[in-house]
């Protein structure tokens, strides 16, 4: 399943544990698609549901594809290949 975030939503995670709440599972078999976002949105979303869901893309043609500056290179490589490649290929 894709989830581009829309909203909010993965950035409740501390409202809700404030609210007695508990942060929840990860589901490795759902991704978040980040097409066109800028480095401080796929920082936050990274930091919100963990590096493992989250899937760079692009908007072309419309768009470039934006490589987000998270300090890592071991991070792009997880955005623009690992995690695509398991996308599309299955857990490994």
């Amino acid at each position: 399943m894709f989830r581009r975030p829309r909203r909010p939503g993965p950035l409740h995670g501390e409202r809700l544990a404030a609210r007695g709440g508990g942060r929840g599972e990860v589901d490795f078999d759902f991704c978040y698609n980040t097409s066109s976002y800028g480095t401080r949105a796929v920082d936050a979303l990274v930091r919100a549901v963990g590096i493992d869901v989250v899937v760079s893309g692009s908007d072309r043609p419309y768009a470039p594809p934006v490589i987000p500056d998270l300090g890592a290179d071991a991070a792009v490589h997880a955005l623009r290949t690992a995690r695509p490649a398991r996308l599309l290929n299955g857990r490994t």
